[in-house]
């Protein structure tokens, strides 16, 4: 294998689709193409979860944006079109952002 990344593509193609999904790879499509590639798949299934995995769990930041947001009035407004968000609601609203 190359890279995760061209065995993905190539599992595509053929008809499987791997997702990363509450700590597992998770392999499905058509039952025959499954059958086939879960052998290959098993080989390589940690490098697999690390290409799939997100780099960020995204929810605790919504959460701590969310949490400011609702209680800094500058925020509110600027989620309104009015003007601009905090420094701190700024900083939390780009690490929200670039981890989805």
């Amino acid at each position: 294998m190359s890279d995760p990344a061209s065995l993905i593509r190539t599992a595509l193609v053929a008809g499987v689709e791997l997702r990363y999904m509450d700590g597992k790879l998770k392999v499905t499509g058509n039952r025959a193409a499954v059958d086939a590639w879960v052998p290959r798949l098993r080989e390589h299934r940690q490098e697999l979860i690390e290409a799939l995995k997100p780099a960020t769990d995204w929810r605790p930041l919504a959460t701590a944006y969310n949490r400011h947001h609702f209680a800094c009035p500058t925020c509110i407004a600027s989620g309104k079109g009015y003007g601009l968000r905090c420094g701190v609601g700024a900083s939390l609203w780009i690490a929200y952002s670039e981890a989805g």
